[in-house]
């Protein structure tokens, strides 16, 4: 199992930073081309779709995962039943779509809609494939279909763009990426419904379906409502600030969260029911996220700015103090993927949901306070939330492991300490210097170089796992070295 985890971490990361890489070059690119009000409209339009394809897949993809083992009829009742639901919701949404769009204010929002509701019956035929290959660790051939696909959906958004389309490029390029997505997954994969519907099936996989599709709701609940308040409360276009500067901050983050997650959740439920060596896969796991999350995320605060006028040009200037208070809320991230992960891992969709309907409902009241102060205290919001989140995501490893928040945050004392480091060292060099792409590329390097010095000067375990790993990754060998974890908090 760990042999085969490596390669499929391996290409699971290529695939990932692929598809993670094109996005990003195509955003530069668009970021260019088309106005913040563009990004605004499809940022409100992105709402109803996010919540949709949650409700279609119904935590059925991530319960067939869980399952390990499923039949021909599981697979066929899970693709009958969100392919079903896809066409309910688009339907249902095509009927609002004008509503909806007097609730905003924005008449154009209404066309915008019912264009691309097609994402929903397209992104539920993949659901099944794509949990298989996932179940399976065939990352290769994911690697393949993500990124043929983020190539199509790029050269159309960029043609669109260029040819004075507006917010149609973003839309389509939507519309591209899932649907080609699909058609290879299911290429890849070579499934097809072989079995029946049966309600046995149906009630077996719902048990722990359910409860991860309320926590994904409540994820995006609470991700999308901060882009339902700034539409409502403000301006399309600065509601374009802030999705833009969280799309630059979600790259690093959800090329971090997908890899953990496609990963971790398989390798993690295959020792699910051994808690001595989950427990070593969990802390292994975070030692090595952190060290490399941790810097990259307090970096990307610190150059926020020259980052974003680089990038993207002056006009997107009021997006960099955005970006950076929400970089630092990411800094956390792999605690709070990794001990979800754990906790789905045993079976425990029950818990998840506990966990995920605590700190949720701690975000939302958080946000809505701060929308009262705007979109940098709608930022700041998410600052804080985060941090507590992390505090409560670590529960139930605590209660099941023996490994709570004290341990993990003691397990990271290092990391934190050299962080911070390096990235006051990038912000001097940045404050002191004149500005320049010069300046900027020199902080990253001072800091980088700090960082890795300072690792190496100390001895962090973090960095010779870290290389081991990558070699072994490479070599299609299970990590070794790991330390027996005697973890007490």
């Amino acid at each position: 199992m760990m042999e085969r985890a490596s390669k499929a971490a391996w290409w699971s990361a290529i695939e990932i930073a692929a598809r993670f890489g094109v996005q990003v070059a195509v955003m530069v690119l668009l970021a260019r081309l088309l106005s913040p009000s563009d990004f605004g409209l499809i940022a409100m339009v992105l709402v109803f779709t996010s919540m949709g394809a949650l409700l279609a897949d119904s935590g059925f993809g991530t319960a067939l995962i869980q399952r390990q083992r499923t039949t021909d009829d599981d697979e066929t009742t899970v693709f009958l039943f969100t392919t079903g639901t896809a066409l309910l919701l688009a339907s249902l949404l095509w009927l609002l779509a004008p509503a909806i769009a007097t609730y905003f204010h924005q008449p154009r929002l209404a066309a915008l809609i019912r264009v691309i509701v097609m994402v929903l019956p397209l992104g539920a035929l993949a659901a099944v494939p794509d949990a298989l290959l996932t179940m399976q660790l065939r990352f290769k051939e994911r690697t393949k279909a993500e990124l043929f696909a983020s190539i199509a959906s790029a050269v159309v958004a960029l043609g669109l763009a260029w040819g004075n389309y507006g917010v149609w490029s973003l839309v389509w390029q939507a519309i591209v990426l899932i649907g080609m997505r699909a058609l290879l997954l299911w290429v890849y994969s070579r499934w097809r419904p072989r079995g029946h519907f049966r309600m046995a099936s149906f009630r077996s996989l719902s048990g722990f379906g359910i409860y991860m599709l309320m926590s994904g709701l409540l994820d995006t609940l609470t991700l999308r409502l901060q882009a339902l308040l700034i539409g409502k409360l403000f301006d399309t276009a600065q509601l374009g600030y802030y999705t833009l500067a969280q799309n630059t901050q979600q790259a690093p983050t959800s090329f971090m969260g997908n890899l953990l997650n496609r990963v971790g959740l398989p390798v993690f439920s295959a020792v699910g029911d051994q808690p001595h060596k989950l427990l070593g896969a969990l802390r292994l796991s975070m030692r090595l996220a952190m060290f490399i999350f941790v810097p990259s995320m307090l970096g990307l605060a610190v150059i926020a700015r020259p980052l974003t006028l680089l990038l993207y040009g002056p006009k997107w200037t009021p997006a960099a103090s955005l970006l950076s208070i929400l970089a630092l809320s990411a800094a956390l991230w792999p605690l709070h993927v990794l001990n979800l992960a754990a906790v789905s891992a045993q079976g425990r969709s029950d818990l998840f949901f506990r966990l995920s309907l605590v700190k949720k409902t701690l975000a939302i009241g958080l946000i809505l306070l701060g929308s009262l102060g705007g979109p940098v205290a709608i930022a700041g919001a998410v600052l804080a939330a985060s941090v507590l989140s992390a505090v409560i995501n670590a529960h139930y490893s605590k209660v099941l492991l023996g490994y709570g928040i004290a341990a993990q945050i003691a397990d990271q004392r290092a990391t934190f300490g050299l962080s911070l480091l390096a990235a006051a060292t990038g912000w001097s060099v940045i404050h002191w210097l004149p500005a320049s792409t010069m300046t900027t590329a020199l902080a990253i390097f001072l800091a980088a170089a700090l960082y890795l010095t300072m690792a190496a000067v100390t001895k962090n375990s973090a960095l010779g796992e870290l290389v081991t790993l990558l070699k072994n990754l490479r070599g299609g060998k299970a990590p070794t070295g790991a330390k027996k974890p005697t973890v007490s908090s």
